[in-house]
């Protein structure tokens, strides 16, 4: 039954990530966000700092 719930949390966080992460290139602000997924700011801006592709 573990494994199930570990499953699940991993595919909310994928999904988060994924409306996190299109509503930035949006332009929505990080508290928007937040309010948004139920994460806070700080949480937010870590998972767009992860992401986010690095330009040079």
């Amino acid at each position: 039954m573990n494994v199930m719930c570990n499953l699940s949390q991993g595919i909310r966080d994928d999904e988060d990530e994924k409306i996190i992460l299109n509503m930035h290139r949006e332009g929505d602000s990080l508290e928007k966000i937040a309010r948004i997924v139920g994460k806070t700011a700080e949480e937010v801006q870590a998972i767009i700092e992860k992401r986010e592709p690095v330009m040079a």
